[in-house]
C-alpha cells in the first residue's frame, strides 16, 4: 500500500457529477402556448381552460426556472409556482404544454437536489408526451431533454441500470432518424447526432459505474465509426478489457482486442478528450512525438482535462466513499470509529442507538432537545440532499415513517470556529492514483498512490451564524457549499487566506494541516484495506462494501474532494468525501486553484 501525504517535486501542489440542465428547449416550447396566439391550437385551448392567473404563473415559473439554471437559490421558489399550477384543479392547458412543464418542473427539481421528485415529473411529462402521440413523429428537442434529464437524475441518485436504460431509450429515438436529407447533412439533424453519441456514451458510463465492464463494451461497439469520442471510448474499453484477468479470452484474442483498442485510440487521440489520447501514449511512449500534446493555454483545455475526473475508467470501487451511508459505515466499522468522523446513526436501522445516545449524551452534559444534527441522504451533492433537524424533528419523522431508505443522521459540529462570524468549510482535494493496470504491462499490478494538494478552498456560509436553535435552522448560517447559489453571497478563497486568518487568530495553521492529512491517509487506508479483502465485506451497519471485478487503468488519477468543518478549539472534522468535486471554475476566486490542481494531477 502506497499512501503519501504530500506530492513529490512538479506536483506538489496537487473534487452528476455537477450536473447541466438544458432549460432552453423547454422554455421556449411552453412560452409558445402561452404566447404565441396565432396558433388556432392554443387558441382554443385558451379560450376554454385556463384563466390569465394560471398563465401569469406559468411565465413567472419559466422565468425563475431559467434563472435558477445559472443560480439555485431561484429554483425552490420556482418549484412552488410550477405545484400549485400544475396541480391546481383549474388548470387545464394542452397535453403538449402540460408535458413541457412538467419537463421544466423535473429540470428544476434536479438543479437544486430534489432527484427523486424530478424523476416522477420527467415520468409525467414523458407518459403526457405518448397521450399527445409525440411518439409517432421523429424524437424533438423537448423529447430529448426530458429523457436526457431523466437519466442524469436516475445517474446521481446511483439507479445506474435505470439510468442507462433510460440514455438508450434516447439512443433507440434518435436511430430512428435518416440522418441526412438528399444526401445533404442538416442543422436541424445535426443536434440529433451530437444526441445519440452522447446518450451512447453516457449509457456505457452508467454500466461502468456498476462496474459492468462487459456491458459497457456491448451497448458502445456497435456504434463505431459515429465519431472520436465514441471511438475513444470503445478503443479504451477494448483495451481495458485485453488487459483484464477477470476476463476470460485467449492469448490471440487478447492480442487482437489489444490491437484494435489501440488502433481506435490512435484515431480518437487527435480528435477527441486527451484522455484517449494519454491513454494511447501510456502505451505507446516511444511513439510520444507522433502525437501533438494539449495546449494547455488553449480554451476549453482546462475543462478538458477536468472532463477526465468524470470518465468513465476510474476506480468503481469509489461509490463506497461517495455513498455518504456507506463512508459512515466504513470509518465506523472499528471498535471506536476515528475522532475526525462525527458521530452519527444509519437511520431507521439504527434507532436504537440513536435513541440510547439522546438520553446518555455520550457521557457530555448536552439537553437531548438542544442537539443538532444534519440528515443526509446517500447520494446528496453539492448540500443538496442534506437537512438540518432538531431531535424533536428527528423523532417526529421516524415516527411518521418517513425514513423509509437509509439515512445517515449525523451529529452537527457545534461550536464551529467562525471568522468574521461566518461558518466556513474546507475543500481539500487528494489525487488518488488507483490500485490497477498499467496499458502495456498486462502481467504486472501496480500499487495505489494518493497524494494531498496544497491548494484548496475556504467556503462561507452565506449568512453570520448565532448558533440559534429554532424549528427551522437557516441554511445561509450553516451551509457552505458554492453550488447552492451563484456567488453573490457565499463567499470562496484559497487557503492561503486561511494560514492569514489563523495567524491573525494565534491558530497553527501547520497543526490543523498535519490533521487533515492525517485524515486523509486514514480513509484511503481503509478504502484500500477493505477493498482488498478476499471475503465478501459486510461491514458493521448490515451497508456492504461494493467490490467490482475489474481493476481500473492506475495511470489515470481521480481528483478527490474532501470537505472539512473546523470546531471551536480548530480540530478538523471530515464531512464527506467526493467522488465528483466540481472542477469547473464558477468565479475568479476558486478559478486559479481549481485549475492548479487539475494541471497538477493531469499530465499534457
Amino acid at each position: 500500500m502506497n499512501i503519501k501525504a504530500s506530492r513529490s517535486s512538479k506536483c506538489n501542489r496537487c473534487s452528476y457529477l455537477s450536473p447541466k440542465y438544458s432549460l432552453l428547449y423547454l422554455s421556449a416550447a411552453v412560452s409558445i402556448f402561452l404566447n404565441d396566439a396565432r396558433d388556432p391550437y392554443f387558441v382554443s385551448a385558451m379560450a376554454t381552460t385556463p384563466t390569465p392567473t394560471s398563465a401569469s404563473i406559468m411565465r413567472r415559473a419559466i422565468e425563475l426556472s431559467t434563472k435558477a439554471n445559472a443560480d439555485p437559490s431561484f429554483g425552490e421558489e420556482a418549484c412552488m409556482l410550477w405545484k400549485s399550477v400544475l396541480y391546481s384543479k383549474e388548470s387545464s392547458f394542452p397535453l403538449a404544454a402540460m408535458s413541457v412543464a412538467h419537463g421544466l418542473h423535473a429540470c428544476t427539481l434536479a438543479r437544486i437536489g430534489r432527484d427523486k421528485e424530478a424523476i416522477v415529473e420527467y415520468t409525467t411529462a414523458v407518459d403526457l408526451m405518448e397521450k399527445s402521440d409525440a411518439f409517432s413523429i421523429p424524437m424533438t428537442k423537448d423529447e430529448m431533454s426530458l429523457r436526457e434529464g431523466m437519466g442524469r437524475s436516475l445517474q446521481r441518485l446511483f439507479r445506474y441500470d435505470e439510468a442507462a436504460d433510460a440514455f438508450l431509450k434516447v439512443a433507440a429515438r434518435c436511430a430512428e432518424i435518416d440522418v441526412t436529407t438528399n444526401g445533404q447533412r442538416t442543422t436541424e439533424r445535426s443536434w440529433k447526432q451530437n444526441s445519440h453519441s452522447n446518450s451512447v456514451r453516457s449509457a456505457a458510463l452508467c454500466c461502468m459505474r456498476n462496474g459492468d465492464l462487459i456491458s459497457a463494451l456491448s451497448t458502445i461497439e456497435k456504434y463505431e465509426g459515429i465519431d472520436a469520442e465514441l471511438d475513444g471510448m470503445n478503443g479504451a474499453l477494448l483495451l481495458l478489457k485485453s488487459c483484464s484477468s477477470a476476463v476470460r479470452m485467449e492469448a490471440a484474442e487478447r492480442h487482437e482486442s489489444s490491437k484494435k483498442a489501440m488502433k481506435l485510440l490512435f484515431t480518437a487521440s487527435a480528435n477527441s478528450s486527451p484522455l484517449y489520447k494519454w491513454m494511447y501514449l501510456a502505451s505507446h511512449i516511444e511513439k510520444r512525438d507522433r502525437i501533438e500534446p494539449l495546449d494547455s493555454k488553449a480554451d476549453g483545455a482546462v475543462l478538458a482535462l477536468a472532463g477526465i475526473n468524470n470518465s468513465a475508467f476510474d476506480d468503481p470501487d469509489l461509490i463506497n466513499l461517495d455513498d455518504k451511508v456507506r463512508l459512515h459505515s466504513i470509518l465506523m466499522d472499528t471498535s471506536s470509529g476515528f475522532s475526525f468522523w462525527p458521530q452519527g446513526f444509519i437511520l431507521p436501522v439504527e434507532y436504537d442507538s440513536f435513541q440510547s445516545e439522546l438520553y446518555n449524551n455520550g457521557g457530555d452534559d448536552v439537553d437531548p432537545g438542544q442537539m443538532k444534527w444534519i440528515l443526509k441522504e446517500r447520494n446528496g451533492y453539492g448540500s443538496h440532499g442534506n437537512m438540518l433537524a432538531s431531535t424533536d424533528k428527528v423523532l417526529s419523522m421516524y415516527d411518521s415513517g418517513e425514513f423509509d431508505e437509509p439515512i445517515l443522521c449525523q451529529r452537527i459540529v457545534d461550536p464551529p470556529l467562525l471568522i468574521d462570524g461566518r461558518k466556513f468549510s474546507l475543500r481539500i482535494y487528494a489525487v488518488y492514483f488507483p490500485r490497477g493496470i498499467l496499458p502495456g504491462n498486462v502481467n504486472e499490478l501496480f500499487d495505489a498512490g494518493v497524494f494531498i494538494s496544497t491548494e484548496g478552498l475556504v467556503k462561507y456560509a452565506a449568512a453570520t451564524y448565532d448558533g440559534a436553535l429554532t424549528p427551522e435552522f437557516s441554511d445561509d448560517q450553516y451551509m457552505t457549499n458554492s453550488g447552492r447559489g451563484d456567488g453573490r453571497s457565499a463567499l470562496q478563497h484559497n487557503l492561503i487566506h486561511l494560514q492569514n486568518e489563523f495567524q491573525r487568530s494565534g491558530i497553527k495553521y501547520r497543526k490543523v494541516w498535519e490533521s487533515i492529512e492525517q485524515s486523509v491517509q486514514i480513509v484511503m487506508a481503509r478504502y484500500l484495506q477493505l477493498q482488498r479483502d478476499d471475503t465478501p465485506s459486510l461491514l458493521s451497519s448490515g451497508q456492504s462494501f461494493i467490490r467490482n471485478s475489474h481493476l481500473p487503468f492506475c495511470c489515470i488519477p481521480k481528483i478527490l474532494g474532501f470537505d472539512y468543518i473546523l470546531d471551536s478549539s480548530a480540530k478538523p472534522y471530515l464531512l464527506e468525501v467526493n467522488r465528483f468535486p466540481g472542477l469547473e471554475p464558477r468565479s475568479s476566486m476558486d478559478s486559479l486553484v481549481k485549475q492548479t490542481v487539475v494541471y497538477d494531477a493531469v499530465p499534457h
